[in-house]
Formats: structure tokens, sequence, C-alpha cells
């Protein structure tokens, strides 16, 4: 080989690695948002949603090494009290852990993540029985409103954690 074909080598050579170090990293979940709302129809309807934004190529990714979502929820009061069997009913931990199974959810699936043309998104939905002994009745005195928040906190398989907090759904939630 001549030494004018070993240069161009090695600047070919280079130009690629230079190439290959540039190209698009994997977009890192960068920020979360939780909603919540109570509605009364014939029994009291508690949904929660929650979103982190990026591509569905990298939700797809932190689902399937093993991201999760953890939600508590809490009455809001002098001293918040979380509340048990919300979100789910039978909860009694310090939060439930909401994951892939391990592969991503389908859309519009509840109860897991999913990996949607618009990042990671997680549904939950139950319903409980009106009545005074209900779990979103966190006010016992009938002349107070029941406050309800909750927090959410994804972490991904690398142990790095997004927190966030819903709004405040008010209502008698009797």
């Amino acid at each position: 080989m001549t030494r004018i074909a070993r240069m161009i080598a090695v600047v070919g050579a280079g130009i690629t690695m230079s190439a290959a170090l540039v190209s698009a990293p994997a977009h890192a979940a960068s920020s979360i948002t939780i909603t919540h709302q109570v509605t009364k129809p014939g029994q009291l309807r508690h949904e929660v949603n929650i979103h982190l934004p990026m591509n569905q190529e990298d939700a797809a990714g932190y689902i399937w090494n093993g991201a999760q979502i953890r939600v508590t929820c809490f009455g809001d009061d002098w001293a918040d009290d979380m509340l048990p069997d919300v979100p789910e009913p039978g909860f009694s931990g310090s939060y439930v852990a909401y994951k892939g199974r391990p592969a991503p959810g389908q859309p519009g699936e509840l109860k897991v993540l999913v990996a949607a043309a618009d990042g990671v998104r997680l549904k939950i939905v139950n319903l409980y029985e009106r009545g005074y002994r209900n779990p979103l009745n966190e006010d016992l005195l009938p002349s107070d409103d029941d406050e309800i928040y909750c927090k959410a906190k994804w972490i991904d398989a690398d142990g790095a954690t997004l927190s966030a907090t819903s709004n405040t759904a008010t209502g008698d939630f009797t």
C-alpha cells in the first residue's frame, strides 16, 4: 500500500468513527405529569393518568428494561394521610408499582405501562362503592369536603427517578 493510500484509509476510518460517536442517543425521560379525578355516577370513579413524553421506541426500551411508576394517594389535610385501598383496592403498603409485563401494554390498556406514540403512559381506573366507609371519603365529618391527591415516581432500570404530584380532587366522596 502506498503512503497516500494509507493516509486516505486512516482519515476515512477516523471520519467513520467520529460519525458513530455523534449518532443520536436515546432520549432520557426528562419530565413526568400526573392528573387525576373523582367522578360520581353510580359509584365513585377514581382515575389517575401519568405521562412521560419521549418517542415510542425509547418508551418501549424503558419498559422492556424494567422501568416502573410508583403511585401513592393521600388525603390533603393538616397532616396528609396515605389512603389505604387507593389507587388499588386491597393496597396497604407505601406505594403501588406499575410496570410492563415485561412487554409494554397495548394502547388503552389499564394498570400497565404503555409505549404510546408520545411516550410512556399509565392509566389507572377504579370504582368504589359510595358511602362513609369507602377509602375516598378521607374526611369523616359530613360537613367537610374530601381532598385527594396522588404522587407518581418514575424509576428507570438504572435507578434514575422523576417525581410529580397531581392536582387535588375536592368534593363529597361519600
